[in-house]
């Protein structure tokens, strides 16, 4: 009897076993009879602008065997008033098809966005589908005007010409040391962030070479329309320290 009993309790867990495994089955990537590419999304380097060009890694599972993305923007997108299905239907039919094989990846660059973009890629295999999507903000810069820059380091910097794009709220000066060399940023109330953090000026000293700057906080005076920057003049042998920089949005 106590045989029979811890046979039937053997034969228990096994449908247990069982039962838990079957219930887990497809959760893993790799063994998922379902179609899926997932979407990772990059900064792009070297040779791209990060302002308006988009890297995406597109990892795909064993059950895929297309993949497909569009990328249009958002508000174009929300105006179709498509269902999930409907919309990755769109896609396979009016978007491009992505050189990439089943357990593997590939990234795509999308370049030249300007505004609020939606990104979706769609995984196929026979007749089911499933997409992923993701953001992108392309900023659309405009000319704002030319506006007076103050230099601790290198004095009256005269007028330099400022661009805005409402799209991320951040403005630019595109040449200030040198010729293409510049930086961007945006205020949040009283306080401003600069794009990059630290960048070199393009101006070579005489005595040490080429000079970087780094941001060591900045603030923005609504009521003066003033942009202060405190920059960390630097060179291979050193510091010069922080100097302040003054850019005000009034002539």
């Amino acid at each position: 009897m106590k045989k029979y009993i811890k046979s039937l309790l053997l034969l228990a867990l096994a449908a247990v076993v069982f039962t838990g495994c079957k219930e887990e089955y497809g959760t893993d990537p790799g063994n998922d009879g379902t179609p899926v590419a997932t979407v990772y999304q990059y900064t792009v380097g070297k040779g791209y602008n990060s302002d308006n060009d988009c890297l995406i890694r597109v990892a795909t599972n064993a059950a895929v065997a297309d993949v497909y993305y569009l990328s249009e923007l958002k508000s174009a997108k929300e105006a179709r008033k498509m269902t999930e299905a409907q919309y990755s239907d769109y896609v396979v039919a009016n978007g491009k098809k992505i050189d990439v094989k089943a357990s593997a990846y590939k990234d795509v660059y999308i370049t030249d966005l300007h505004g609020v973009y939606t990104i979706t890629v769609v995984a196929v295999n026979g007749g089911e589908k499933t997409s992923q999507s993701v953001e992108f903000t392309g900023l659309d810069y405009k000319a704002l005007g030319s506006f007076p820059y103050m230099s601790e380091m290198f004095g009256d910097m005269g007028k330099v010409d400022v661009e805005y794009s409402e799209i991320g709220n951040r403005y630019r000066i595109k040449s200030l040391w040198a010729e293409g060399y510049g930086f961007s940023f945006s205020p949040d109330g009283s306080k401003v962030t600069v794009y990059p953090a630290s960048m070199v000026t393009g101006y070579v000293h005489p005595s040490y070479g080429m000079m970087s700057v780094a941001d060591q906080g900045s603030s923005y005076d609504e009521a003066t329309k003033t942009f202060t920057f405190n920059f960390k003049y630097l060179v291979s042998a050193g510091s010069f320290g922080i100097k302040v920089e003054t850019l005000t949005l009034k002539n």
